[in-house]
Formats: structure tokens, C-alpha cells, sequence
């Protein structure tokens, strides 16, 4: 490691071991903030696609094989890289990523704007055969022919699994809270209602986890998802529907038994299957529920929930270090952690904003910080961080995913 990235280390772990509500130190903010940003721009080094605007799922900005459908956007987990990038600059007051951001939405709220941009740099390339040609001409000509359904996948960031089309829909809406652009919610609407359209009593749901035959059914994490939704949007729009939605899908969690007593379960029916994804999710909407009735039983609630989760799931070792006890195989795997460090953050801060539950926000801190103090001390030569999070793992693969997670734990710890 270099004499530069151990001064920073040594800085955010001053930080992050520091445990107070402010920066004990501005340089050690202003490292954290560094480790950020440095972490971004490997991250965009390794997979963004300048002319999609929009990561890859795996290194190289290989057009051809996109377009071959051999590499493609990591299409939930882009959803979750951007959310990190908005509360990295919410919490910083900085304008890093508006730009990306923004070409990232144009580009892909309709996914027919991606097409051009895509051909033209293949043909730029010398990677566009008279094949291509003319299979991109019968391709336009079938599209101009057949009229455009208004619920065509891929559209205002909605496709076939719901729980992708959620995770975009609270960012859209994040990104409008940020720049009061109508866009941005328009689109998080038409995702709240494509999600709505979805809720099947017939399938023991709630919403969908997925609109293929073979894949119908519900499950906790789309129903977090449109639970956050529901609420957030009723909290921007003050339209009675959104928080009648949120209720209804509050009440699904408990009449599906979703939370056993220790955490969240995958699905109605599971036992003992607590991903930690499920677990941040779960107080998120309890936290936007709170938030948008202005009730604090809400977060009594999710009191409750967070202590059997920090104490009894086995996702949080005694150390205070977040694992996922369930395995760290599988490329999503890797978001999980990113996901329920980020609502722990955000519960920790909902409680002390209200003073409740003192002792268990200082717990939910110190898990953060812990957490994050591991990353730092097991971060790899080249920058990326590995799938498992804790001292002595033996997983120490790396991917899109593991590299966001990080970013959305050290975020965490960057207090408003």
C-alpha cells in the first residue's frame, strides 16, 4: 500500500472510531469524503460505459458483447450505486454525480434511447458488419409497426421482476427530493403503480416478486421496496392512495409472518433464511412510515425488530462486524450489506433525531463503525473491496456489488 493511502486510511478510521455525532476531526471527514470519491472512480473506471451511460457487470467497456447480451447493466444494483451517489452528495452538500446521474436517467427511462448512441460507437470501433445492419433495420421496422404498450419493460425503469423496478423508484424519488425535477417523480409514480398492479392476494401477496409465470410469487424484499415507496411518495405528495398502499403492505408483512421474532424471513412460509437485505429494508419502511404519519410507534416497531436482528439473527458477529450468514455465493449477494448498512444508518438517525431508544442507536452505530473499520483494515491492494466484510473471511472475491456496498457503508457513517 502506498505512504498516500495509509495517511487516508489512518484518517477515516480516526473517523469512524471517533463515535460522535459530528467529525471529531475535519481531515478525518475530509479522508472519508477522499475514500468516497476514490472509490467512485475505481468503481466508474472498472465498469461505467461512457457511451451507455451506465455501468457493466463486469470490467472493460465491451459494446460487442453487450450488445450480444453476453454483458449488461447490473440493472437493481446501477439502481442502488445511484442511490449511494445522491445521499453521499445529500449528506456532503457536494454535486459529484449530478451530471452522471442525469444522462444515466435520460438515457435509459425508455430503453430504445440507448440503441443509437450504441451503434454508432461499434461502427466507430470497426465492430458493425452488414449483418448488423440489417438486422437492426427489421428490428426498427417491426417497433415502428407495432404500437408502443403503456407497459412496456424498460420504460421508466420498470421491467418483469418488481423488485428491480422498486429499488429504481426510491431512488427516482430520492433524486427528486434532491432537485424538485417533475421527471424524476413521474417516473417513481408510474414504477409505484406498475408495482401495484402487481399485488396479488391470489399469490399470497402482496407484490409480485416477479411477472414471468414460473416466478410468481411474493416475497419480504419487493414488499419492503413498494412499502418505502408507498410511503415516500405519500410523504412528497400528500395523495392519500400512497399511504393507504403503504398500510395495506404493513399489514402483509404481518399477517405473512414475515418477522418471526428474530429477523425477516425471505418469504411467507421460510424459516430461518434472514438476508441481511431483508432486514434493512424492513426498517426502512417502518422508518418512512414513521416519517410520513408521524407516528413513533412506527419506529418503536422497528426498535424491536433491529435489536432481535442485531442480537439473535447471526448477521452481526460480537465483534459488531455485518456478515451474510446465509453464504456469500451468488453476484447479488454481494449489494445485500450495502442495503442494510444504509437503513441502519438511517434508523440510527431517525431515533436520535427523535431521542428514543438511546442505547440501541449507539449499538446501531457502533455496528456501522465496526463494519466499516473492518472494510478499511481488509481492503485490497487495488482498491476493491471483497464480498465478505469481516476479518479472516475466506471469500475474498470482488464485483460491482461488493465495490457499491462498501461505498453505501462508508457513507453511512457521513452524518447529515
Amino acid at each position: 500500500m502506498s505512504k498516500t493511502f495509509n495517511v487516508i486510511q489512518i484518517a477515516v478510521l480516526a473517523l469512524v472510531q471517533s463515535g460522535s455525532s459530528h467529525a471529531a476531526d475535519e481531515l478525518a471527514r475530509d479522508a472519508t469524503v477522499q475514500r468516497i470519491t476514490s472509490g467512485f472512480a475505481l468503481l466508474n473506471k472498472l465498469y461505467w460505459s461512457p457511451t451507455l451511460n451506465i455501468w457493466l457487470d463486469r470490467p472493460g467497456d465491451d459494446l460487442r458483447a453487450h450488445y450480444e447480451g453476453r454483458r449488461n447493466p447490473p440493472w437493481w444494483s446501477s439502481a442502488n450505486a445511484v442511490e449511494v451517489m445522491i445521499d453521499f452528495m445529500d449528506a456532503t452538500g457536494r454535486n459529484d454525480y449530478n451530471d452522471a446521474v442525469t444522462k444515466l436517467y435520460d438515457t435509459h427511462r425508455d430503453h430504445r434511447n440507448k440503441v443509437p448512441l450504441l451503434v454508432a460507437e461499434l461502427k466507430r470501433r470497426d465492430q458493425w458488419s452488414e449483418k448488423d445492419e440489417e438486422r437492426l433495420q427489421r428490428r426498427q421496422k417491426k417497433e415502428a409497426d407495432t404500437p408502443r404498450s403503456p407497459d412496456e419493460h424498460y420504460v421508466d425503469f420498470r421491467n418483469e421482476y418488481l423488485d428491480d423496478s422498486g429499488w429504481w423508484g426510491i431512488t427516482w424519488l430520492k433524486m427528486y427530493v434532491r432537485t424538485q425535477d417533475e421527471k424524476y417523480l413521474n417516473t417513481a409514480k408510474a414504477i409505484h403503480a406498475h408495482m401495484a398492479k402487481n399485488w396479488r392476494p391470489d399469490k399470497d401477496g402482496g407484490v409480485l416478486w416477479c411477472e414471468d409465470a414460473d416466478k410468481q410469487k411474493a416475497n419480504a424484499i419487493t414488499n419492503s421496496l413498494f412499502l418505502i415507496l408507498s410511503a415516500r411518495l405519500y410523504t412528497a405528495t400528500k395523495q392519500n392512495s400512497y399511504l393507504e398502499w403503504a398500510g395495506k403492505t404493513h399489514a402483509w408483512f404481518h399477517e405473512k409472518n414475515l418477522y418471526d421474532g428474530t429477523a425477516i424471513v425471505d418469504a411467507p412460509g421460510h424459516k430461518g433464511d434472514y438476508w441481511t437485505y431483508n432486514q434493512g429494508t424492513y426498517l426502512g419502511g417502518l422508518i418512512a412510515l414513521a416519517e410520513a404519519t408521524g407516528k413513533v410507534d412506527y419506529l418503536d416497531e422497528a426498535a424491536r425488530v433491529a435489536a432481535t436482528v442485531l442480537e439473535k439473527s447471526g448477521n452481526v458477529l460480537p465483534t459488531g462486524v455485518i456478515v451474510e450468514k446465509l453464504g456469500t455465493n451468488g453476484w447479488d449477494v454481494g449489494m445485500f450489506k450495502g442495503a442494510f448498512i444504509r437503513y441502519l444508518g438511517q434508523f440510527r438517525d431517525a431515533l436520535q433525531q427523535k431521542q428514543i431508544h438511546g442505547e440501541l442507536a449507539q449499538r446501531i452505530d457502533q455496528t456501522i463503525r465496526a463494519s466499516v473499520t473492518s472494510l478499511l483494515n481488509n481492503v485490497g491492494d487495488d482498491g476493491c473491496y471483497a464480498v465478505a466484510w469481516e476479518e479472516g473471511a475466506i471469500d475474498r472475491s470482488t464485483s460491482f456489488n461488493t465495490q457499491t456496498s462498501a461505498l453505501a457503508a462508508f457513507t453511512a457513517v457521513l452524518r447529515r
